[in-house]
């Protein structure tokens, strides 16, 4: 198993070499991005101005034949998919199992994303908020835009083998 992860390992490695050669060939052949050249084949997508996003987060997850808890690290993505507008980040709360306050992350600022731009969060290994913690995070624009993309990876890499969880966003309130 250990040969086949480092095997694994070496193959992205030199294919992040690769790609990073081909990348300054491929700068001089760069346009200008055009929104307009992307056909929507769909006509019924949804556009919203704002939403309150209930995200699960892992912190800590039994081990039930050890009797132990795996401690997790985790990495929170926000990402604008609209071509056009910008997007303000309201809040950013962290809770634990008990539904009580850890962190805000943005305590009275705001995040502003441009189209197609992403912003992330961390919640380290040292975190003990348990199996139940998760995110609320609110965000609104100005524009009616396409519905954002929010996930979670939570993982543990420390152990023997590793361990991950990959949560999507659920939406609680919405405005359009």
């Amino acid at each position: 198993m250990k040969k086949i992860i480092l095997l694994l390992l070496l193959t992205v490695i030199m294919s992040c070499k690769y790609n990073k050669k081909n990348d300054s060939d491929s700068k001089n052949t760069l346009s200008d991005f055009k929104p307009e050249s992307y056909e929507l084949r769909n006509n019924n997508i949804k556009l919203i101005k704002g939403q309150v996003i209930y995200l699960p987060i892992y912190s800590n997850i039994p081990h039930f034949m050890d009797s132990i808890k795996i401690d997790m690290s985790a990495f929170i993505a926000f990402h604008n998919t609209d071509f056009k507008n910008t997007i303000k980040l309201q809040q950013v709360q962290y809770f634990d199992t008990k539904g009580e306050l850890v962190k805000d992350f943005l305590l009275e600022k705001t995040i502003v994303l441009g189209p197609l731009e992403t912003t992330n969060f961390y919640v380290p290994y040292k975190d003990q908020s348990g199996t139940g913690a998760n995110f609320l995070i609110e965000w609104k624009s100005d524009s009616l835009v396409t519905e954002p993309l929010v996930e979670s990876i939570t993982i543990n890499t420390k152990m023997h083998n590793c361990v991950a969880v990959l949560s999507s966003g659920k939406v609680i309130k919405e405005t359009k």
